[in-house]
């Protein structure tokens, strides 16, 4: 069962670091996240998918919806016309014959068919939010099949770039300030939070600002974006922009044109 889930992105409309989630009169809730620096995450959504998956968008009735949460909550809530951006996921979540789209399970369930003695291992539903639980379950079911299979392992395994002393957000990004004095505090944030201990491989051997290339306009510069080229696998510059780093929303349309032909020119320039 195909269910979409829509969210809109404002300017942020309140002080401190900390988010909302705000009861709506149909009993679901609605998180207002801090985003990207100065911005606001708003959703989600819960609408039967029609058609598609992949033409799902936000439709004026989902926008409505929200905006209408924020009402309720807010002395002064954005309006439609303050929004940045907005998107929507369509989650594929095994059907429990709920009538509510929101009542839908999100939980996760196997079926493993043994036919002729080669498991074949189907899931249904899940969230990204549970994909290391999920994963190590649906090794278990396969154990059998794999005698000399190790145990599981991943509960305290870190993910790339999370090998960060103690967990210590905050420590290492005040390391990284020490390491690289001669950047600004906001790209040594943005380095941290995206890349974590691999910052370094992101910096290389630079010593200045200079050293990091081309500066495609708000946090954006040449050597991020070779390394998510080399280690990230981005293939366009929509890859690097919306997927990997999320810099649009703080460009103008005139710096992401300018990135998107030099992106493109840079990878004619290696396929000759």
């Amino acid at each position: 069962r195909l269910v979409k889930g829509s969210h809109l992105v404002t300017r942020k409309f309140w002080e401190g670091d900390h988010a909302y989630l705000l009861q709506n009169t149909d009993k679901r809730v609605i998180f207002v996240n801090p985003y990207e620096r100065d911005l606001a995450l708003i959703g989600t959504t819960d609408i039967p998918v029609e058609g598609r998956p992949e033409d799902a968008a936000v439709e004026s009735r989902e926008i409505a919806y929200l905006l209408d949460v924020l009402r309720r909550y807010f002395r002064n809530p954005p309006s439609e016309a303050d929004i940045i951006h907005s998107f929507s996921g369509v989650r594929p979540l095994y059907d429990d014959s709920a009538e509510n789209p929101s009542a839908v399970t999100r939980d996760y369930v196997f079926d493993l068919d043994e036919t002729g003695g080669a498991p074949l291992l189907n899931i249904f539903g899940g969230k990204i939010t549970t994909f290391r639980e999920l994963a190590e379950r649906a090794v278990q079911k396969l154990g059998k099949f794999f005698p000399t299979m190790g145990g599981d392992w991943t509960e305290h395994a870190t993910l790339p770039g999370g090998e960060i002393e103690d967990a210590d957000f905050i420590r290492f990004a005040n390391g990284l300030r020490d390491a690289y004095p001669w950047m600004k505090r906001d790209l040594v944030y943005h380095y941290a939070r995206l890349y974590g201990a691999r910052t370094a491989q992101v910096m290389g051997n630079a010593t200045s600002t200079a050293d990091l290339g081309r500066h495609f306009g708000a946090h954006l510069y040449e050597a991020e974006v070779r390394y998510l080229i080399a280690r990230e696998w981005a293939q366009t510059a929509e890859d690097v922009l919306h997927r990997r780093t999320k810099e649009e929303l703080h460009m103008t349309a005139d710096e992401q044109a300018a990135f998107a032909a030099w992106f493109e020119a840079e990878l004619a320039r290696a396929a000759a």
